[in-house]
């Protein structure tokens, strides 16, 4: 897929674009000027600007999903205590399957005081009540993980593992790709973006009797990755009998896309 703009200049712009990036000055000194060697502001009085994408898809080679454990308890001090034996376990699962350390981070911690009013509601207690207040108030807090799956698929054994390994939640799952084959898949996608961006020159150029000199300017700062995102919406006590087998999760990647997009001018004859 290319997305091309095009607009071509007249009265000297790509003359004076080039003069400015030369830095040649308007004092008539230029060496060149003097030997009566025509430079290329000299030549060029026109000039094409083409706006062009390019768009390459590939497999995944990276997944990225969050999994955590709640706890909720009486006092601040006993959910922290219950949050860390709990997520020990869980990431101690995850590493005696085969992950990495550094592919098992913290991506949330958190415990918060809260009044469990719909039960004092239901118990016909006053809930501007001081005592009462107190009497219904709890503390609830998580710890989750992004893990990181180098081997698409593994992603259904590790959340699976995870599962095994105390989760209350697994959220979704990203899959994306690694720094060298998002480098490796920019560097196609920006090739076809400069190719079809000059054939689209030549091609303009050509229409109105003009061929193209050279690319002047070339900004290929634009260009994103869209990953594929799946949700595994898992949470704790979903089940309340036990199946007669262990199902095996699978999740489907799909491919990612890589877009580059350029700006390109170029001078003319």
């Amino acid at each position: 897929m290319q997305r091309r703009d095009v607009l071509v200049t007249t009265s000297g712009m790509a003359a004076a674009a080039l003069a400015g990036c030369l830095g040649s000055g308007d004092n008539g000194n230029d060496p060149s000027d003097q030997a009566g060697t025509p430079t290329v502001e000299a030549q060029t009085d026109r000039a094409i600007v083409v706006s062009n994408a390019g768009e390459v898809t590939g497999e995944p080679d990276l997944a990225v999903l969050d999994v955590g454990v709640e706890a909720r308890g009486g006092s601040a001090g006993a959910v922290r205590n219950e949050l860390s034996t709990r997520s020990e376990e869980l990431r101690g699962a995850l590493l005696e399957y085969g992950l990495d350390e550094d592919a098992i981070t913290t991506n949330r911690f958190d415990i918060h005081e809260r009044v469990d009013r719909q039960q004092m509601e239901a118990d016909g207690v006053r809930p501007d009540s001081e005592a009462a207040t107190e009497e219904y108030t709890y503390y609830q807090g998580q710890h989750s993980f992004t893990v990181e799956v180098s081997e698409i698929d593994d992603v259904g054994a590790v959340i699976d593992t995870a599962v095994d390994g105390g989760a209350d939640q697994v959220g979704h799952v990203t899959f994306t790709l690694s720094d060298e084959k998002r480098a490796e898949l920019r560097e196609q996608a920006l090739k076809q973006a400069i190719e079809g961006g000059r054939s689209e020159a030549e091609t303009i150029a050509d229409e109105i009797g003009s061929s193209v000199v050279e690319a002047t300017v070339i900004d290929a700062s634009d260009g994103q990755v869209s990953p594929v995102r799946r949700e595994v919406a898992y949470a704790g006590d979903a089940a309340t009998e036990a199946p007669q087998a262990t199902p095996t999760t699978t999740i489907e990647s799909g491919e990612v896309t890589v877009r580059a997009q350029v700006r390109i001018e170029f001078a003319m004859e």
